[in-house]
């Protein structure tokens, strides 16, 4: 599932680094966190930062568990930057999934070679 979401994201020109040890760079920080993907890319003006968590067998209450509030990213002062979530699950286990997560999250259902789905995120 981390491969297909990593080649999508590479599809949209973001530099993936898969499972991080530690956050790249003096701009992007977190403390006891590390998410399964890390995305970066910039173009004129903007800078975005994406965090992917693949849930195989998703659960909310250890998703909320997980420290990515930590997460922060200093862009330079001349850029507009954002921070853009998703989480990956597989198909047939999207009713897992509570889908007020979106109001912070992209869901995207992962088939066996694509995204079959993604509910963008509201708000």
């Amino acid at each position: 599932m981390k491969a297909i979401v990593k080649a999508e994201l590479v599809r949209e020109d973001y530099e993936v680094i898969e499972e991080p040890l530690f956050p790249p760079g003096e701009r992007v920080s977190w403390s006891s966190y590390r998410p399964d993907l890390l995305g970066y890319r910039s173009n004129e003006g903007s800078e975005e930062l994406v965090l992917v968590e693949c849930e195989t067998r998703p659960n909310m209450r250890r998703l909320q568990a997980k420290q990515y509030r930590t997460v922060s990213f200093q862009t330079y002062l001349s850029r507009r930057g954002s921070l853009r979530k998703i989480l990956a699950v597989p198909q047939g286990r999207l009713r897992s999934v509570d889908m007020r997560i979106r109001s912070e999250w992209e869901v995207w259902v992962v088939g066996s070679s694509s995204p079959m789905e993604r509910f963008l995120r509201v708000g």
